[in-house]
């Protein structure tokens, strides 16, 4: 699966969530993610971005611990995903590192989601980073539909919830909070 996502700061989440209600999205409780980003050694977040590198995250939320690994194809917000539980998160760390990753960021945020059409739709809280939302949509690998033109499609929806074009942001959160922590 290709998971192709637009990501926006935002400063009133709460107006936010409250259009969401209103167009009848049903809120999840907020969600604790705790997130440790790998990265293969000498690879700079920010800087080396190339197409079909792998990254790796451990992710802690809700009592589970689930590696996942992201391919970015045309840019860092279109990525092939493959995620699994993991039940020994140390074990795995140190299995990354004798695969060649290396640490390169922490991030921990709080999340409310909820669906619109083909959306996953995400209100988040990142420590240091302040308030986003974004929407998350799955494709087939050979969908043939553009990442860009989902994109631009998601933002089109983004922009009636009141978001503004020029919070758009082109990076994840862990780019982001690697840039922010290392300026």
């Amino acid at each position: 699966m290709k998971e192709i996502e637009v990501k926006v700061k935002i400063d009133k989440p709460q107006e936010i969530l409250q259009k969401l209600e209103e167009l009848g999205c049903k809120l999840s409780q907020p969600m604790t993610q705790n997130d440790v980003i790998f990265v293969p050694k000498g690879f700079t977040l920010g800087e080396d971005f190339k197409g079909g590198i792998n990254f790796l995250r451990i992710r802690q939320s809700e009592g589970r611990n689930i590696l996942t690994l992201k391919q970015p194809q045309s840019n860092e917000l279109d990525c092939i995903e493959k995620e699994l539980d993991i039940d020994k998160p140390d074990d795995m760390i140190e299995i990354l590192n004798l695969l060649g990753y290396e640490e390169a960021v922490r991030v921990n945020k709080t999340r409310i989601k909820c669906n619109y059409q083909d959306y996953e739709i995400c209100v988040d809280k990142v420590e240091g980073l302040g308030d986003f939302i974004e929407t998350e949509r799955l494709l087939e690998e050979d969908s043939g539909q553009s990442a860009e033109d989902i994109q631009e499609e998601s933002f089109a929806f983004l922009k009636t919830l009141g978001v503004d074009k020029e919070n758009r942001q082109e990076n994840g959160y862990d780019t982001l909070m690697y840039k922010k922590l290392n300026t």
